[in-house]
This record gives structure tokens, sequence and C-alpha cells, in this order.
């Protein structure tokens, strides 16, 4: 599959063909089976089609269904599993944000180009076969920061928010000597989510000036919410020189 391939095929869904049939034997069709034959989509937690920022649906409920029905997975619209919507759902979207196409933190690299990897890493025609599909490609990179974060190469921001039943988890990464920055997200463990995000003072200010929330079209059962505090587990640079300095001066 080419990028030419995946948009051409993103216009049929679109238009009104048949999802079943645009996809039959494609290769994100058989990368989706891979994935479910691997068990790979049980790494990932829960999230709706409805995006926070437009308030509308990024897929049809066609399209929807078909991608949990190749991943052999149960799933009630708008809520389906996080990496099969957010890699591959995504990648098919063609829903306008105020942020672009969803399908742009993939193909342009930018994700990739954070955590220091090939631009390309997380798309479906990246190297051969073996190098296996872009959801699992995408969890080998993210799990070890979440497993680890202050021992990740890059990270410069991490926050808690919780209840007394779940954790999400916010990540700022950038690329050492890089102008590539992304946030990475997870709640109880199960990945959500990453795009670009440009890692500033006001920008993490921003993360922290409302309440805590689940956050990034991330669902839980609602006996879980609401989250109801936060902690700052690794402060970002600008907060740590400024903590640093205010110690000295006492």
């Amino acid at each position: 599959m080419t990028i030419d391939e995946l948009l051409a095929a993103s216009a049929r869904i679109d238009a009104g063909e048949s999802p079943l049939s645009v996809l039959e034997d494609s290769l994100l069709a058989q990368q989706i089976e891979q994935d479910a034959s691997a068990g790979r989509f049980s790494r990932w937690g829960l999230s709706t089609v409805v995006d926070e920022n437009t308030g509308a649906p990024v897929m049809s409920l066609e399209l929807f269904a078909e991608l949990h029905r190749l991943a052999g997975l149960d799933a009630s619209w708008p809520v389906g599993n996080a990496g099969l919507i957010h890699v591959y759902g995504y990648l098919l979207s063609t829903a306008s944000t105020p942020y672009g196409l969803k399908r742009d933190r993939w193909v342009n690299g930018d994700v990739a180009r954070a955590l220091g990897l090939e631009p390309s890493m997380f798309t479906p025609w990246f190297g051969p076969e073996s190098a296996g599909t872009p959801l699992h490609r995408l969890a080998v990179a993210l799990s070890p920061i979440f497993d680890a974060p202050d021992r990740a190469p890059g990270v410069d921001f991490v926050m808690h928010e919780s209840s007394d039943h779940i954790v999400a988890t916010t990540v700022l990464v950038r690329h050492p000597g890089s102008e590539h920055s992304a946030l990475l997200y997870a709640v109880d463990g199960k990945l959500l989510t990453a795009f670009p995000f440009e890692i500033s003072a006001s920008s993490i200010a921003s993360l922290q000036a409302e309440p805590p929330r689940l956050r990034y079209n991330a669902v839980v059962d609602a006996a879980k919410q609401p989250l109801d505090r936060r902690l700052v587990a690794l402060p970002s640079p600008d907060q740590r020189r400024h903590s640093s300095a205010t110690t000295d001066g006492v």
C-alpha cells in the first residue's frame, strides 16, 4: 500500500462505498487481522469516535463496524478499541479537525520523529512484512515510555490525573536535538493515543489550568469518574529550573 492507495481507499469510503468491499484483501485488513491474531488490541483502552474538539464522529458507523469486525472485537458505537480507532480508523478518516486530518500524525511522521524513529514508522507501508504492523510498532515505541517515563530519553513532562479507581497519564516527549515533540496518553496502563504537541511553558500551563479530566476521547466506565486529583510526576525543564532557583534562593 502507498499513500495514494490509502487516500483512494479513504475517498471511496467517504463517497459511500462499502468499507467491506474497499478493505477486502487490502494491506490494512491484513494488518488488522495480524494484530487480532497476536492479541495486540488488548494493550489498548477504549475511545469514542466522537472528536472532543468538533463534537462530530471522525468516521462513519459502517467503517467503525467493519474495522471492529476485521479485528474480531465487539464494540458499541461510538465506543471502540482505541488502538483500532486511533491507528487504522484515523488513517482512513477524512474528517476535518482544528488540527488537520487525523491521519496526518502517522503519515507526516511527526510522532515518529518526536520518538527518534524513522518518519514512516507508523504507516502501513513501512518496511518489509517482518517489520510488523503500524499498531504493533506504535505499541513497542510507547510501552517502555509509560513503564518508566523517568528513564525514557526525551521525556519532558509527566502528569497523572486520577480518581479512586483509575489513573490517566500524560507524557510529553521531545527528541533530543529536534524540534519535534509529541503528547502520549494512557489510562490505567492501557495505551490510548499519541499526537504531535508543541512543548512550551504555555502549553504545559494550559494542561494544568483546567480541572483534572479524562482526555483525548478516552472512555471508561462511568463509575470510575470523575477524575478529581492531579500529580505532576515529572515537571517540565522550565518548571524544574524555576523550582531549583526558588530553592536556591531560600
